[in-house]
């Protein structure tokens, strides 16, 4: 195989396309240009090529990967599944994983914790926290206990919760179904309607 022409992107002075027997075969940086000492005229073999080809691929999911968790934190079944809808294949997406998890990018537990945390101070139930966390491809063993440290009774986000709905409505059976919906127990909700407090 021979590189019969290296020539610079129209919209980037500093990428450049590689032909490969006159066809279009990669994209590379100026820098990984120079690395590679790719040159007009010379001969590649398959090892060589199959390595720049790889080396590009893990690099381009790797930056990928970072632009989207930029945005906000994620799981590492969003992050996957992004990937996945970008065109990368298992052994390229598992290689970025690696990656991004030694280097806590990507921290399924940490994700958790502060997932409960703010879902908690927003009067989320228990129930609809774990079946969110669970969607987002969370393990159930790391939800259960981080849930058992983080959100252990759920007495006071009802009473907060039915101080709010008391606003509108002073209806018990109305109230009793709006919390029950929220996923909250109905032995919980009982208790609380049943104390002063919040009569």
């Amino acid at each position: 195989m021979k590189i019969t022409n290296i020539e610079k992107q129209k919209n980037n002075s500093m990428r450049f396309n590689v032909y490969i027997d006159n066809k279009y075969a990669f994209s590379v940086s100026y820098e990984e240009k120079k690395e590679f000492n790719l040159e007009e005229g010379i001969d590649i073999n398959e090892e060589q090529y199959n390595y720049y080809v790889n080396y590009l691929i893990n690099k381009s999911a790797y930056n990928d990967s970072i632009k989207f968790l930029s945005y906000s934190m994620r799981t590492k079944k969003e992050l996957i599944n992004k990937l996945k809808s970008m065109g990368y294949d298992n052994s390229i997406i598992n290689n970025v994983l690696e990656k991004l998890i030694k280097q806590r990018y990507i921290d399924d537990e940490y994700y958790t914790e502060l997932y409960i945390k703010e879902k908690k101070e927003r009067l989320y139930s228990k129930y609809r926290i774990y079946n969110e966390l669970y969607r987002k491809g969370i393990d159930p063993s790391i939800i259960t206990s981080k849930l058992d440290q983080l959100y252990e009774d759920e007495i006071d986000t009802i009473k907060k919760l039915i101080i709010k709905k008391r606003v509108s409505t002073n209806d018990k059976l109305k109230i009793k179904n709006y919390l029950f919906r929220k996923g909250f127990m109905i032995e919980d909700i009982n208790k609380v309607l049943l104390d002063e407090e919040v009569k």
